[in-house]
C-alpha cells in the first residue's frame, strides 16, 4: 500500500512539472508573439515616420494626354513640392481600368504607388465575372478627386425639343430611336441606361470608340441622341447652338450651364449621376501613410490656382476622407450593378 502511495505521488510531481512546463512554453510563445505584433507596429510606425523617401508614383487606367491624364499631373505637380519627393505619372491603359489595377496590387502596400481610376472601378464586379482581384478588399481608399457632370444632348436642329419629347417619341417607337456614348459600360451609358428604366422607354445603345466619332455622329446626324461626360468642347458646342441639351443628371443646375434643367425638375428624382475619379493604394498600406497623402491632397484640392483649372474642363474638385470615398464606392458597386443587372449589360 505504501509502495503504490510513493507511486501515485511520484507520477503527480511528474505531471505537475510537466503542467508547469508547458505553461512556460505557452507564456513565451505568447509573449513571443506580443513582441512581434509590438515589432511590426513600430516598424511600420517608424517606416511612415520616414514617409516619403523616393519617388512616388500615380498610375494612370486610361491614356495620355486627356483629361485624366491632365488631372494626375496637375495633383502629381502640386504633391512634390509638399512631400519633397518628385511624382511620376505612368499611364497603363487597358481592360477597362484593369490592367492599371493588377500593377497597383503587384507593388508593395507602402504608399509609393497610387492608382487614379473612375466608375469603372465600381462597375467592373458587376460586368465582369471572373475578377482577378477584390474591388471591396484589396483597395484602400486615398480620396475622391472630381465630379464630372453628364449631358444628354441632340443636334440643334432636331425635332426632339426636351426630354419630354424624347420620352414619348420613345414610346411611340420602341427600340427605334437610338442613343451613341463613348462606349458600353461607361458611366454615361450607365446613366441613359437608368433614364430609359426610370422612363419606361426603350431605346437601342450605339456605342462609339471614343468622344471624337460620336461627335461626328450626332452632328452628322447618324444618331438621335448622345450622351456625354462635360467637357469645354462640349459646352462650346452646347453655347454655340450646335447641340440642344435636354437635361443634366444633377440634384442642382449646374452654375456653368444654368439654363439646362435636371432630370428631378423634370419628374426623374433618382436621375442622379455623372464620372467620377479618385486615388487608390494597396490594402494594408500604413494608416499613418494613407492619412499623410490625404490631407496633402485635400489641401491641394483647396488650392484657388487647382480648383481653376479643373472647373475650366469641367471636373468639380471633391475631396474629402479615405473612409468618405471608401462609403462612396460601395455605394456605387452597389447602385450600379443593380442597374447592370436589369438592363442586362454586357462587354463581349
Amino acid at each position: 500500500m505504501h509502495e503504490k502511495l510513493q507511486s501515485i505521488g511520484a507520477g503527480l510531481r511528474r505531471l505537475s512539472l510537466r503542467i508547469r512546463s508547458a505553461s512556460r512554453a505557452a507564456t513565451w510563445t505568447t509573449t513571443k508573439a506580443a513582441m512581434l505584433a509590438v515589432g511590426m507596429l513600430v516598424a511600420a510606425h517608424a517606416s511612415a515616420q520616414s514617409f516619403p523617401n523616393k519617388p512616388l508614383k500615380i498610375v494612370l487606367a486610361y491614356d495620355a494626354g486627356g483629361s485624366v491624364d491632365f488631372l494626375a499631373r496637375r495633383i502629381g505637380e502640386a504633391l512634390a513640392p509638399r512631400i519633397g519627393q518628385p511624382v511620376i505619372v505612368e499611364p497603363r491603359p487597358g481592360a477597362n481600368e484593369r490592367v492599371a489595377s493588377q500593377y497597383l496590387l503587384s507593388q508593395p502596400a507602402d504608399g509609393y504607388t497610387m492608382l487614379l481610376v473612375a466608375v469603372p472601378h465600381a462597375t467592373n464586379p458587376s460586368i465582369f465575372p471572373n475578377m482577378p482581384y477584390d474591388t471591396r478588399r484589396d483597395f484602400a481608399p486615398l480620396a475622391l478627386l472630381a465630379d464630372v457632370s453628364q449631358l444628354v444632348v441632340v443636334r440643334s436642329d432636331s425635332p426632339i425639343k426636351s426630354f419630354a419629347d424624347l420620352v414619348k417619341m420613345a414610346k411611340a417607337k420602341p427600340g427605334e430611336i437610338s442613343f451613341g456614348t463613348p462606349g458600353i459600360a461607361t458611366g454615361t451609358h450607365l446613366m441613359m441606361e437608368l433614364l430609359n428604366q426610370l422612363a419606361g422607354i426603350e431605346m437601342l445603345h450605339v456605342p462609339y470608340k471614343g468622344l471624337a466619332p460620336l461627335t461626328t455622329a450626332i452632328l452628322g446626324g447618324h444618331t438621335s441622341v448622345g450622351v456625354f461626360s462635360v467637357s469645354p468642347q462640349l459646352m462650346a458646342m452646347v453655347e454655340g447652338d450646335r447641340l440642344r441639351a435636354l437635361g443634366i443628371p444633377r440634384r442642382d443646375r449646374w452654375s456653368a450651364l444654368p439654363n439646362v434643367a435636371t432630370f428631378a425638375e423634370q419628374g426623374y428624382p433618382d436621375a442622379i449621376g455623372g464620372t467620377w475619379f479618385g486615388l487608390l493604394m494597396k490594402s494594408g498600406t500604413p494608416p499613418d501613410v494613407v492619412n499623410r497623402l490625404n490631407k496633402e491632397i485635400n489641401g491641394i484640392l483647396a488650392l484657388p490656382e487647382v480648383r481653376a483649372s479643373m472647373l475650366k474642363i469641367g471636373m468639380t474638385p471633391v475631396g474629402g476622407t479615405p473612409e468618405q470615398f471608401g462609403t462612396h464606392i460601395a455605394q456605387e458597386i452597389d447602385r450600379w450593378g443593380k442597374v447592370i443587372k436589369s438592363r442586362g449589360i454586357k462587354v463581349e
